[in-house]
């Protein structure tokens, strides 16, 4: 039963370990499911958790070796990142902005979940932080076992705990934006997209020195 347990309560903490951080990624989600609602958001969580049950999986895989290989190229995957995260944030602290503007428009954007977790997915995926995490995590745990079943009970425990915590910030966002008014809820979505902004130039001011 041990050989359940270990690898399961591992990976637990190794998925809350990179989830729980509030980083671009937490207040992107915050933001989704304040302004777009639980079901956007929802979308965007899984795609979270996708990326990082598939990281760890391929973590597992491949092992630690590629974390250097992964380490040279950190500085591109955090421009990357940045911009991207830049942008989202600029398009939706406009589109966030005109609402403030125009009191009439509907507060929730109807635009389909598909794209809420095709987006999060992009940005979790051009996250290197990610990978190195599983990378260091996974590596060690493959070479404590012998067994097939680790591993997996590890990468399902990581994706659960993944997805479960990401849920509850979608969960928390539209709650708190469902008990508060349609002017307060743009205005909020205002600050949270500055925040986002705010939080992928920090990414990029980072790139830089990792670059230099």
């Amino acid at each position: 039963m041990s050989e359940l347990w270990t690898p399961a309560v591992a990976g637990v903490v190794a998925g809350l370990g990179v989830a729980m951080p509030l980083g671009a990624i937490g207040a992107l989600l915050l933001r989704e499911g304040l302004v777009n609602g639980f079901r956007v958001a929802a979308a965007a969580a899984a795609g979270v958790a996708v990326v990082d049950l598939v990281y760890c999986a391929l973590a597992t895989v491949i092992g630690a070796q590629v974390s250097s290989a992964i380490e040279d190229h950190r500085g591109t995957f955090l421009v990357m990142s940045g911009v991207a995260i830049v942008g989202i944030g600029m398009r939706q602290l406009v589109a966030t902005w005109r609402r403030v503007r125009e009191p009439e428009a509907p507060v929730i954007d109807r635009a389909p979940a598909w794209r809420a977790f095709v987006r999060f997915v992009v940005l979790t995926a051009i996250n290197p932080i990610t990978l190195v995490y599983f990378v260091a995590l996974a590596g060690a745990l493959s070479t404590s076992s012998d067994s097939w079943v680790a591993p997996v009970v590890f990468i399902a425990a990581v994706g659960v705990s993944s997805l479960a915590w990401q849920l509850l910030l979608a969960g928390a966002g539209s709650l708190f934006g469902a008990s508060i008014g349609p002017r307060t809820t743009r205005a909020l979505g205002v600050i949270a997209s500055g925040l986002v902004v705010s939080l992928g130039t920090a990414v990029l001011v980072s790139a830089t020195t990792t670059l230099t």
